[in-house]
Parts: C-alpha cells; sequence; structure tokens
C-alpha cells in the first residue's frame, strides 16, 4: 500500500486548522442560535475557574477539568467568552496535530490518511455537537473533544504500523491522550480502555502497553501534585450522584430504544456484519477486537445527549484497512475483501450526514447575518462577544399544565407518577409552569429586580432549578460555594446559600419540584422576603448564622 507524503499531510492538517478556525473567527465573537442552557451552564464553570475555583473541589459536576480549562486560559489573558471558545477550539486542535499526523502517517495508507485528518480535526473545531440540525452553538463540546483525543489512541492501538514499528511513541501517545480524556469525561476511557489493551496484547505490542500505562499514571500523577489526592475522590463523588441522577438517568433516549433507533440501527447491523466478514476473512484478531470495542462505543453514544455516534466514519476507515487478502472467500463463496469494502463504504455514508454539519458548521458560522442578534449578556462589556438571536432570547414564553387551569382537563392517566408530583413551598402549591424560550431574559430581568429590591448585594443566591447561574447576569450576586452549575441530585452548595430562588415558571419543574421537596425533607429554614411575577425568594436560616457569626 502506498504511503501518504508526510509533508502533503502536514500542510493538509496545518491549512484544515486555518480554514475551519479561521471561519470561526471571522465575526469577531461567536453568534449560536441553539442550546443557551446548555452553554449557560459551561460559561458558569469557565467563569468559577476563571475565579479560582477548582471542578469537584469547589463545585459539582461530572464534567473534567480540561473540558474547560483551554477556554478559561483564554478568558484569564483577557478575551471575552466567545472568541475565547474560538481560541480553545484552535489550541485543542494544535495540541492534537501530532499524535493525529503520527496516526495517520503510520496506520493509513492514500487518500484514507487525509480523510482520517480531516476527520481528527473537524471534530475539535466543529460549532455544533453533531446531529443534522442546521445551526451553530458551543453546547456539548467536550464530546467532540473526547471523540477526538480517544479515536486517534484507538487507532494507534488498533491498526499495526505500515512502516517501523515505534512502540515507545506510540504508548506514549496513547497515553498522554488517554490521560487527557479521564480529565475531558471519563466516560470514554472507562468504555474503550478495555478494547486498547486487547488490541495491543493482539499484536504483540506489549512494550507499548507499558509505556502507554507509564505514561498515563505519570500524566494522571502531576495532575495529583497540582490539584491533590482530595479531587480525585470529589470527581469520583460527582461522577456517582450524576449516575443517580432522578433528574437525568440518561442524556437523552434509554439505552433500548438507542439500540433499536431508525437512525443507529442500521449502522449497528452494519458493524456487526463486519465482525462476521472479518472472522471469515481470516482477520479473526480483528473480528474479537471489534465485537469488544462495538459495546464501547455504542455505550459512550448512548451516553452524550443526542446520541450521535462521531464513531462510524472512523469506523469505516479502520475497516479499510482491516480488508482482508485478495482472493479470500467464505463457505459461501463470497470474496470477502469486497464484503468488507462495500460495509466500510455504507458505513461512511451513513455517517456523513453528521460529519457534512460539524465540518461546515464554521462556514455556517462565517455566513451568519449579524444583524438578528442581540448579546448574550447586555450588561457585560468584556463578555460582549457573544451573541443569541433576538427573538430566541428576547421572546419570553411560559407553558402552564392545563389541568391546573381548567378541570376539564384533569385526567388521571399520570395517577401515581412523581414526575407529576406539583411544587409544594412552605405549604403553598405552585402552578406547574415551564420556562419555554426566552431564558437569556429571564434572568437578566430576575437579576435586575433582585437588584432593585435590594438582594444583589454581594449574596450567594441558589436557583430551584436546573441552572443557578444568577452571577453571570450580575456582578453583585456571589456564586453560591459548592453550588452545581448543572443541577443532577441534591441540594448541592445548600450549606452555602443565603437566599433560595423559586422560579413561578422553572426551566424544569420537575427540577424544581425535586429541590423544593429536598429543601423541606432536609427541614431547611426558609422565610420568604420578596415575590414578585417571576420569582419568590427565601432567605435561608444559613444568612442568620453567618450575620450572627460576624457580630
Amino acid at each position: 500500500m502506498k504511503r501518504a507524503n508526510p509533508v502533503g499531510l502536514l500542510s493538509f492538517a496545518i491549512a484544515t486548522i486555518a480554514v475551519l478556525g479561521g471561519l470561526g473567527l471571522w465575526k469577531g465573537g461567536l453568534y449560536m442560535n441553539w442550546y443557551e442552557g446548555d452553554v449557560l451552564h459551561l460559561i458558569e464553570i469557565v467563569m468559577r475557574m476563571a475565579g479560582g475555583q477548582v471542578p469537584h473541589l469547589d463545585f459539582m459536576t461530572p464534567l473534567g477539568i480540561l473540558s474547560a480549562w483551554p477556554i478559561v486560559v483564554f478568558v484569564k489573558a483577557g478575551l471575552g467568552v466567545g472568541t475565547a471558545f474560538h481560541a480553545a477550539q484552535i489550541a485543542v486542535a494544535l495540541a492534537l496535530l501530532g499524535p493525529i499526523l503520527r496516526a495517520a502517517y503510520s496506520r493509513f495508507a492514500g487518500v484514507t490518511a487525509y480523510l482520517f485528518v480531516l476527520l481528527m480535526l473537524v471534530l475539535p473545531l466543529a460549532l455544533v455537537h453533531g446531529g443534522t440540525d442546521v445551526s451553530v452553538s458551543f453546547s456539548m463540546h467536550y464530546n467532540r473533544w473526547a471523540w477526538a483525543f480517544s479515536l486517534v489512541a484507538l487507532t494507534l492501538a488498533v491498526l499495526p504500523p505500515l512502516g517501523a514499528r515505534r512502540q515507545s511513541l506510540d504508548g506514549l501517545l496513547i497515553g498522554v491522550l488517554l490521560a487527557a480524556v479521564v480529565l475531558i469525561k471519563v466516560t470514554y476511557l472507562v468504555a474503550l480502555t478495555p478494547a486498547v489493551i486487547l488490541a495491543l496484547l493482539l499484536r504483540g505490542a506489549a512494550r507499548t502497553l507499558v509505556v502507554g500505562l507509564l505514561a498515563g499514571v505519570v500524566s494522571l500523577g502531576i495532575v495529583t501534585l497540582f490539584l491533590g489526592f482530595d479531587f480525585w475522590v470529589a470527581y469520583a463523588r460527582d461522577l456517582l450522584v450524576t449516575a443517580q441522577s432522578e433528574i437525568r438517568p440518561h442524556p437523552d433516549m434509554p439505552l433500548g430504544e438507542m439500540l433499536t433507533a431508525p437512525l443507529l440501527l442500521g449502522v449497528h447491523f452494519l458493524a456487526l456484519a463486519a465482525v462476521v466478514l472479518l472472522r471469515q476473512g481470516k482477520r479473526r484478531n480483528e473480528g474479537l477486537l471489534l465485537l469488544v470495542l462495538l459495546p464501547g462505543l455504542i455505550y459512550v453514544t448512548f451516553q452524550n445527549f443526542g446520541n450521535d455516534p462521531q464513531w462510524v466514519l472512523w469506523l469505516g476507515l479502520v475497516l479499510l484497512m482491516w480488508r482482508p487478502d485478495p482472493g479470500v472467500a467464505n463457505a459461501w463463496g463470497w470474496e470477502l475483501r469486497p464484503a468488507v469494502t462495500m460495509t466500510a463504504a455504507m458505513l461512511l455514508a451513513l455517517g456523513a450526514a453528521s460529519f457534512s454539519n460539524l465540518a461546515y458548521s464554521p462556514l455556517r458560522h462565517a455566513a451568519v447575518a449579524t444583524a438578528t442578534y442581540v448579546p448574550f449578556f447586555p450588561r457585560s462589556q468584556t463578555h460582549d462577544d457573544l451573541f443569541y438571536p433576538r427573538e430566541m432570547a428576547l421572546e419570553v414564553q411560559f407553558g402552564f399544565k392545563a389541568a391546573e387551569r381548567s378541570p376539564r382537563f384533569a385526567l388521571d392517566f399520570h395517577e401515581g407518577d412523581p414526575a407529576k408530583l406539583p411544587t409544594v413551598l412552605a405549604g403553598e402549591t405552585l402552578e406547574t409552569c415551564q420556562l419555554q424560550s426566552g431564558m437569556l431574559t429571564w434572568f437578566d430581568q430576575t437579576a435586575r429586580d433582585l437588584e432593585k429590591a435590594g438582594f444583589a448585594d454581594g449574596s450567594r443566591i441558589m436557583v430551584a432549578d436546573l441552572l443557578s447561574n444568577m452571577p453571570l447576569f450580575s456582578d453583585s450576586i456571589a456564586w453560591v460555594e459548592g453550588g452545581a452549575p448543572w443541577r443532577y441530585d441534591g441540594l448541592p452548595g445548600i450549606g452555602a446559600a443565603d437566599y433560595v430562588l423559586v422560579p413561578l415558571c422553572a426551566v424544569i419543574p420537575r427540577v424544581r419540584q425535586l429541590t423544593v421537596a429536598q429543601l423541606t425533607e432536609r427541614e431547611i429554614p426558609l422565610r420568604e422576603v420578596f415575590r414578585n411575577d417571576l420569582f419568590i425568594l427565601m432567605e435561608s436560616g444559613n444568612r442568620d448564622q453567618a450575620i450572627a457569626s460576624s457580630r
């Protein structure tokens, strides 16, 4: 097989980063139009870290520190958060450049090497999480980043080198890449590491395995020197809380539905067919490896919002390198090299829609009509480079439960369903109401109301909802120590909160109901001090204790 030109690969990679990264920076900020709640959650993590807080130790999140740290670096350097997002993506792509080129040149032949480079660089540089929605957003970026790191490491493990073996180099790269995955989203490591180990053992790369383990341990050991052993204990605790969450037991479709979903069923059948064809084509180790790897790939897909299988194109490219030799046939007389080739081609076709959406999202961003956008944070002078569509930002819409307003719709189909229980605050049953649009305006107006009423005096305000990010909208409100940018379970930060703000229309009414119920169960002392048409503000007994102790 003809090897790719290394100079050509390097030039192609640099050009890809320059074009996709440059298109992202073209508008001088980030113009997004989807998933503002997820982006608010990310920005809270970034701002907390920029202020010196450490994930898991100072606030609750199942995401690793590396999922936000590249953005934090640029925010601390003085960039607005919109530009910092783009700069962080380019930095991640540049960090991956060496491992990507090593994997492309040593594992793929001809045009497949260029396709691999393109796929691995599109993942960190895209401006949408995947799928086929024509949108721009930085939400769930950590999934794209983790896929890129994981797939490069998998490539170095599962494919033998076409030229000279450099086991120590490959082991070093695999170890560092997987250590980075631990610090982005640990699910990937848990699901995919068994296949990495099996692949190295099957092809006799014991030195690669040993060096990889050492490199990973040393990398994480360095992190421990800076953050301490308690960091890992807190990280594990956050992961356990998330795994046991009542609020979000799974990010999207249940596992059974995902396995048989129309957009994924064909992919799963093709992958299983590839296992059979490889085994019949005297590629028994490769078939076994794919059989072991497939559950991990599917599980990661299940764990990611949108259930977007970013591994499909990668598997198609790998199958082209795993094809049986010409002339090898199975018991039915099928020649297996073209059979595997066709399977790979079908996988490439099925993965093309999501990939093309990722690939041209920076172009879509560069072509956006900026006149229809407004600032994400209307009162921020530093972070005035993040924008959202005017109508989606400003038009606030509430959704009410009809059964609570008219007895004609009071059906009993949900009797006994805990998810349908009303919110009862201090004996008062609140109407079930959901904030359906205009989230940014709701938070901004709530912050202004708190300021006008005199409660934005450096106080720490916990919101009884999915998001609790009032400091993003008012410099006079402080972060709740130990709080959660995205509430998965429990009452994180309640011990440090001065006030609990209960929205009359919640982002997720079920979260409001559970939060208020847990406040009642734990007998947290609360006293109403203010209410308007948006929220009820309850003063926490913690505030009284803090004032008393300061006297």
